[in-house]
């Protein structure tokens, strides 16, 4: 793999309380049952075996149980992680639950080395936008803190989120494997802290076409794991015909500017 460096910018470990990953783009329901990481042990080996370095994760309790305890089992694991995972957080409107206060977000994510939010609008029932989470997405544009976007809950949720908040570091993942270039590109085009990860970005010469548009900056190596299998992100950026220095950028040079830009 010519000696890439690669840092996941997007992997979950535990068992779906269900058993299956339910992915719902564009009305295409898909209920497919995946090799899924247990716990940090699990999730580590599968990260030698495919040899990635890092991976900034979060836990599936944050979808199938709650905030809280998602929150608390993704930095046990992260802690766990022999200083390769990194713990992101989800939260909600603080004008419900005052633990994600501007001032408390803050704390935990000083103390805990947080990188990367993720929202989960529809499974935790609220809307992203200035009346509800302005607050605290306000806090985030300001530190550069990434928030995570999926076009899981439809590609309208994504564009009115960076209409409202259009200076927000972003990061699109887990958006399907059907092709998205005309939801994305305008989308990457419009705004200049949104970025794409490359889990679901597994076309014909699509990397090369989203390289010779946009440059190599604006993509990041995620595998979405366990929606998406490890090897193909990597099989796709290491078979693309783009030089060694922007699949270096692309497989960890992207997101360790982003991990350095983020202002506490």
């Amino acid at each position: 793999m010519n000696n890439l460096k690669f840092i996941d910018c997007s992997a979950s470990l535990g068992h779906s309380a269900i058993n299956k990953i339910i992915v719902n783009h564009e009305n295409y329901i898909v209920k497919e049952k995946v090799k899924e990481a247990k716990n940090t042990i699990e999730l580590l080996a599968e990260m030698d075996f495919c040899g990635i370095d890092q991976a900034v994760i979060y836990h599936q309790s944050l979808k199938d149980v709650s905030v809280p305890f998602g929150n608390e089992y993704t930095l046990r694991s992260a802690n766990e992680g022999l200083g390769r995972l990194i713990a992101s957080m989800s939260i909600l409107p603080s004008i419900t639950n005052e633990e994600y206060s501007v001032r408390e977000v803050e704390k935990y994510i000083r103390e805990n080395n947080i990188f990367g939010v993720r929202l989960f609008p529809q499974l935790h029932r609220y809307m992203v936008d200035r009346i509800t989470l302005g607050d605290i997405l306000d806090y985030l544009t300001k530190i550069k803190m990434p928030v995570y976007i999926s076009p899981d809950y439809g590609w309208e949720y994504v564009f009115s989120v960076m209409k409202e908040f259009p200076q927000l570091t972003a990061i699109i993942t887990n958006y399907g494997l059907w092709g998205s270039d005309c939801y994305l590109y305008p989308l990457v085009n419009a705004y200049k802290n949104l970025y794409v990860d490359t889990s679901d970005f597994q076309e014909i010469r699509g990397v090369e076409y989203f390289v010779e548009k946009f440059g190599d900056e604006k993509m990041l190596f995620g595998t979405n794991f366990p929606m998406d299998n490890m090897g193909g992100p990597i099989a796709t950026l290491v078979g693309a015909n783009i030089s060694l220095e922007s699949k270096q950028k692309i497989a960890s040079g992207n997101i360790e500017r982003l991990m350095c830009e983020v202002k506490l």
